[in-house]
């Protein structure tokens, strides 16, 4: 009953789905504090007591009301999904996990790896969350959180690829759709001669990358919280044309197609530091987008056409700890 699209949620639907929460209802608490979280300008849907900010002596004079009601927003939806995730709900674990990876809601140096890790474990050995097992074994191959492992790590991807294909999510088979897709294309391209440049190189791999996102999606499915933020933004198939949001200035939504989360702050995701092009919230939907569209739209691709890119002209002071050789890593699946 809360797979419920952001266009309905002018209709009844939030009113239902706060009487859910304030009947004890985890399902409902992780959802409407994701979205409580995520989604700019859905303050006027939500009740949050302002008393609180307009009475704290510590917080700026300049900050203005909007700025106020903005973060009243934000640790309602934190509280919500702390409570989803102490009731039993798995998603909110990997949920609370990204936004420590990520310091959301925060500064750039609120960021917190090592609880981020924690909530993947927990996660992981108490509710066999599938979500936070992948994550966790990212953190493993990388070190990010918690002591390196790259055998666990493995072991981790696994086994939360086995879940997958047991729970009937078509990841393996949206991958090999998504190849086949971008090979008909790529085969296509590489018969034309007018990709001379570099303009050329790069439109010609977002379009073999774009066919890859179309053939994968046939095959996956995002929850009915993805569902929601990608509706709230516009980045949803079914409608993208009327978005009820639009991102602050300078930032960014999550490049995997299923994700829907969104910066809190401008250089909030990792980048990808070989092409530059596109963010993440979490190692996870790196290694996913990597394997279904990215690797065909990033420096494979402009390769082909001899137009690549240096490190240097792709760098980022924002992401300078993060080499290309490290990405790619943790972009490709584990086999």
């Amino acid at each position: 009953m809360l797979d419920i699209k952001a266009t309905q949620w002018f209709k009844g639907a939030k009113a239902f789905a706060e009487k859910a929460v304030a009947a004890g209802s985890a399902r409902a608490a992780f959802f409407v504090g994701s979205v409580a979280f995520y989604c700019e300008g859905s303050d006027g849907f939500f009740e949050t007591s302002h008393e609180d900010t307009h009475n704290d002596p510590l917080r700026c004079s300049s900050e203005t009301e909007e700025e106020r009601r903005r973060d009243a927003r934000r640790a309602r939806g934190a509280s919500l999904l702390a409570r989803a995730a102490t009731a039993g709900v798995k998603e909110a674990h990997h949920t609370l996990a990204v936004m420590h990876f990520n310091g959301s809601g925060g500064r750039r140096r609120d960021k917190d790896p090592e609880a981020g890790a924690a909530l993947c474990a927990r996660g992981n050995i108490l509710f066999d969350c599938v979500s936070a097992k992948r994550e966790l074994g990212h953190c493993l191959q990388d070190g990010f959180g918690v002591e390196q492992d790259s055998v666990l790590g493995a072991k981790l991807l696994k086994e939360a690829a086995d879940m997958d294909a047991r729970a009937g999510n078509g990841l393996d088979a949206a991958v090999v759709a998504a190849s086949r897709a971008a090979a008909v294309v790529e085969e296509r391209l590489r018969k034309r001669n007018d990709i001379n440049t570099l303009n050329a190189a790069v439109a010609a791999a977002a379009e073999v990358a774009e066919a890859a996102k179309t053939a994968a999606q046939a095959h996956l499915t995002a929850t009915c919280e993805n569902r929601f933020l990608l509706d709230w933004y516009g980045d949803g198939v079914d409608d993208a044309s009327a978005p009820l949001a639009t991102l602050p200035l300078g930032t960014t939504s999550c490049s995997h197609p299923l994700c829907g989360r969104v910066e809190t702050r401008r250089h909030e995701f990792r980048r990808c530091s070989c092409c530059g092009r596109v963010r993440y919230c979490s190692r996870s939907c790196q290694g996913a987008d990597w394997r279904l569209q990215h690797k065909f739209a990033c420096l494979p691709l402009l390769e082909l056409y001899g137009w690549a890119e240096s490190d240097a002209e792709s760098g980022d002071s924002e992401d300078a700890e993060t080499t290309p050789e490290s990405a790619l890593v943790f972009a490709q699946p584990c086999e």
